[in-house]
């Protein structure tokens, strides 16, 4: 559980795809997020540090990353974080992986490379709703 008046910060990125972290950042761009909102990671273990830390309001994870399986993960950061929003991002897309990931309590689950003006759609809707809440709290991304 996350202690009162510690607030939750900026955008984890868990991937070591190049191609998919410029897509996020152009991304974040297009609805006016500074690029500096984003702390990207290469791995589970990296993200796991990352979101010890950081205890980011978004984390963006890509079941591609290395020794960790995506909804093992996903369920340790849940326990860590479970205030966090995720969006899962995979390259082998199954019928009992999304069940298995929905479940899990995902924001938005979607094939990589995720299609730019929906992800655009999830994320502007994101930080539309957070912004209140941030401003709201005083914090800011």
């Amino acid at each position: 559980m996350r202690p009162r008046g510690v607030p939750l910060k900026g955008i984890l990125l868990v991937s070591h795809d190049k191609d998919l972290r410029r897509q996020v950042h152009a991304c974040l761009s297009a609805v006016g997020i500074a690029p500096s909102a984003l702390t990207t990671v290469r791995n589970g273990d990296e993200g796991l540090a990352a979101v010890t830390k950081g205890r980011p309001r978004l984390v963006v994870l890509d079941d591609s990353i290395s020794h960790l399986d995506g909804p093992g993960l996903l369920r340790t950061l849940h326990q860590q974080v479970p205030e966090a929003l995720v969006v899962y991002l995979t390259t082998q897309h199954t019928l009992e992986l999304e069940r298995a990931v929905r479940q899990l309590g995902v924001l938005y689950y979607t094939e990589k490379p995720p299609d730019a003006l929906l992800f655009e759609k999830v994320l502007a809707t994101v930080f539309a709703t957070t912004d209140k809440t941030m401003r709201e709290s005083g914090t800011y991304w």
